[in-house]
């Protein structure tokens, strides 16, 4: 079952948690916004783990303390939300 996976279900699980809580968190726009408006945010484990004015370089801060990408929600944060239209 690993090989279909790519990894145990234990692992699995463990990355979903991780998802889901990273999730959450940037789901609570307005104190990401307070915080961190106009930037790119790398998310880990639920927890704002850098925070860049551009995309290159907060690959760079997440590389350079270990983060790995695949773990790791990027977000621009916008200081306004926009409407979409569907």
């Amino acid at each position: 079952m690993d090989d279909w996976l790519g990894a145990s279900p234990r692992e699995v699980a463990a990355g979903l948690l991780d998802f889901g809580r990273s999730s959450e968190l940037l789901s609570n726009d307005r104190k990401l916004v307070a915080k961190y408006a106009q930037k790119w945010v790398g998310v880990c484990s639920g927890e704002v783990k850098a925070a860049k004015d551009d995309l290159d370089s907060l690959l760079r801060e997440l590389d350079s303390r270990g983060i790995p990408r695949a773990d790791t929600v990027v977000r621009f944060i916008e200081r306004e939300q926009r409407t979409l239209i569907l």
